[in-house]
């Protein structure tokens, strides 16, 4: 508990520390767009949201250019709307819970998705017109009065913790096309997705599969591969076991893999698109976290206001992947005493 204590201490001075010396930069001289995004960052950490939308306004009062920003403070009630996820598919998934606030202030809303969430979009919880670019583009432009990326969608509606989750369970799959997947599991044991890389963007939040694949030796668990891109690779290496299975011999497609997830007991992810998918639908996830998180996890905590049902393990020092890979294993291990198979195979 005192350990405890002293990390949340420490946690608190260094995000005052960094405010502090962004505060001193810009009076220096430096651009203070990008020492109010660092004070942004430094209060999201910190779980105090509504002073990262005062650095959010006076972001855009002073009115710099930014690629990322969309919306200009514009009033959105009874406009034709598009919402454009411009960032990762996570991002998007985290972010389209608005989506009924949103039909709610908006006279019409189109979301504009990546192809590859293009199929799996729908199915969200008032997400009711969907659009892609590509092959699958629309024919016709799409007509609209103000356009937002998804990201925005926080600040505009100026969430706070206490606002959140904002919606759970929010993502609703075709019942038919999840007793498909449901009977090709087959049920041995506990299922468990595994997730250990993620984008190629930043390597440091995947985890070296020699390290992860520790997790693999709980044997009264049946593993299943949710892993995609050239880290798959590291799946097809391992002895071939019963109890070690690939989500792709399902399926391909964002959609399928979410079909996956929602049959599953319990998925273990870095940060990735699976932990978003499983929270969104109320999934018990386990999310391992590097040192330097992002600021969606906050800074602090084993759970997620954002998520209910993620629990959330850090490294307890930066690069060290081995010693909290050795927590879960143990935490794994509980996990299986405390649900006994009866319970879990009903």
């Amino acid at each position: 508990m005192e350990q405890l204590e002293f990390a949340e201490d420490s946690l608190d001075r260094r995000e005052a520390g960094a405010k502090r010396l962004f505060d001193a930069a810009e009076a220096c001289g430096a651009d203070p767009d990008r020492c109010a995004a660092g004070r942004w960052m430094a209060h999201m950490f910190a779980g105090d949201f509504a002073a990262a939308w005062q650095e959010s306004d006076a972001i855009r009062g002073r009115g710099g250019p930014d690629p990322h920003r969309m919306w200009s403070g514009e009033s959105l009630k009874d406009r034709n709307v598009i919402v454009r996820c411009l960032h990762g598919y996570g991002d998007a998934i985290q972010f389209l819970r608005y989506a009924p606030q949103l039909r709610s202030l908006a006279a019409e809303v189109t979301y504009e998705v990546p192809p590859a969430l293009y199929e799996l979009a729908p199915y969200i919880e008032g997400v009711d017109h969907v659009i892609t670019w590509g092959r699958l583009a629309p024919v016709a432009p799409t007509k609209w009065d103000a356009q937002i990326e998804v990201m925005e969608l926080p600040y505009i509606f100026r969430t706070v913790v206490s606002d959140l989750p904002i919606a759970q369970n929010y993502m609703h799959l075709p019942q038919s096309r999840c007793n498909c997947v449901n009977r090709k599991l087959g049920r041995n044991h506990p299922r468990v997705g595994v997730v250990w890389a993620g984008g190629e963007w930043n390597h440091h939040r995947s985890i070296p599969f020699p390290v992860f694949s520790e997790l693999l030796r709980q044997p009264e668990c049946e593993f299943w591969s949710l892993q995609g891109g050239a880290a798959q690779a590291d799946w097809q290496m391992l002895p071939p076991s019963p109890r070690l299975r690939d989500s792709a011999d399902l399926g391909e497609g964002i959609l399928n893999l979410a079909c996956v997830i929602s049959q599953l007991d319990l998925v273990i992810t870095v940060d990735t698109l699976a932990a978003h998918l499983a929270g969104a639908m109320g999934i018990p996830a386990w999310v391992l976290l590097q040192g330097a998180a992002d600021w969606r996890w906050m800074a602090r905590g084993a759970t997620s206001p954002w998520y209910p049902s993620l629990r959330l393990f850090r490294q307890h020092t930066a690069g060290d992947w081995a010693g909290l890979i050795a927590d879960v294993r143990q935490e794994l291990h509980t996990w299986n005493q405390l649900c006994s198979r009866p319970q879990m195979i009903a």
